[in-house]
């Protein structure tokens, strides 16, 4: 009973994760918050200054990991900002889900970390080239492009349910009618 709770809570951790992702991603990294403002600072400017949404968005040259990557304590802060809220609802329900959730969160953080820095920094690994790679690396580049939209990079699900989503296909409707009317 115990595996199964927590495979449903590593499950409803993941999709959850989304949510999460696009919520700071747009209310921390693209928005001066409270005493975040140095968060703001490396993603908006630094992060999207560098790797916009023409040829620059992957690296041409040398690379600097922190203008890719979150900084080093972005991980500890999202596991102690979650822990508290995965044990009280252990607690309360007495579900063995702690370890679920620990697992999705370091999962999830993972994967977004490899694959945000394959996709600005290309090494011809082998995911690259698989299909759901591409996807998300058009639907970041997209984000670099039209910096309201596609907040995730991982897993799209909030930007499709909240209304940030922008495929290539809308992006090109877009791109021809601005040609038409000359902008």
């Amino acid at each position: 009973m115990q595996l199964i709770t927590n495979i449903a809570a590593f499950i409803a951790w993941l999709i959850y994760a989304s949510f999460f992702e696009w919520f700071a991603h747009r209310y921390v990294m693209h928005q001066r918050r409270f005493l975040l403002g140095f968060v703001y600072h490396g993603h908006a400017h630094v992060h999207h200054g560098t790797y916009r949404g023409d040829r620059s968005f992957e690296a041409d040259g040398p690379v600097r990991l922190s203008d890719v990557t979150l900084r080093w304590f972005s991980f500890p802060a999202i596991l102690l900002i979650h822990f508290p809220v995965m044990f009280l609802f252990q607690s309360a329900t007495g579900l063995a889900t702690v370890y679920g959730g620990i697992a999705a969160v370091i999962v999830y953080y993972a994967a977004f970390e490899y694959t945000h820095y394959l996709m600005h920094v290309p090494s011809g690994h082998p995911i690259e080239g698989a299909r759901w790679f591409r996807f998300l690396r058009e639907h970041h580049r997209l984000h670099h492009t039209y910096k309201k939209r596609n907040f995730n990079v991982l897993f799209p699900l909030a930007d499709l349910l909240l209304g940030t989503l922008m495929t290539s296909k809308q992006w090109g409707e877009r791109k021809a009618g601005d040609l038409a009317s000359g902008d």
